[in-house]
């Protein structure tokens, strides 16, 4: 088997990470608007941490052709190395920052299968509707 390692594109794996990061803060700003919290609506919050970062790994997926497991590892760490700052601002534990790392990893189950499911379209419309040629 001849196997041949993914290049690591590190201003797209930064770049989608950070599309991740900003979806679940503002999924987390929506849900406090909505006056969803932790506190008093423990599952949908969680729900919609979840979700929201699924959508922004299943768009980090989107764009991915070849090798897009490893990929999307490689989002997951560094999105979940970002939510370092969180710890930083007092706003989460140390045990909750390393227990976030399962709830990354559905996220990021979630997203890729997502993923899968809405590549094949989206070559299709890409098909469809070229890119604008710049001149």
């Amino acid at each position: 088997m001849n196997y041949s390692p993914m290049p690591l594109y590190i201003k797209s794996v930064l770049r989608d990470a950070l599309t991740v990061y900003g979806l679940t803060f503002a999924g987390a700003i929506g849900s406090a608007i909505a006056g969803l919290n932790m506190q008093t609506n423990p599952s949908t919050a969680y729900l919609t941490n979840l979700f929201s970062g699924a959508i922004g790994f299943a768009m980090a997926g989107i764009r991915v052709s070849a090798h897009r497991a490893e990929y999307m590892a490689w989002v997951a760490v560094v999105f979940w190395i970002f939510n370092l700052t969180n710890m930083v601002l007092g706003i989460q534990t140390y045990a909750a920052w390393v227990h976030s790392g399962v709830t990354i990893i559905i996220m990021a189950v979630l997203g890729s299968a997502f993923a899968t499911v809405l590549s094949p379209f989206s070559n299709t419309m890409r098909s469809l509707c070229p890119p604008a040629k710049t001149e």
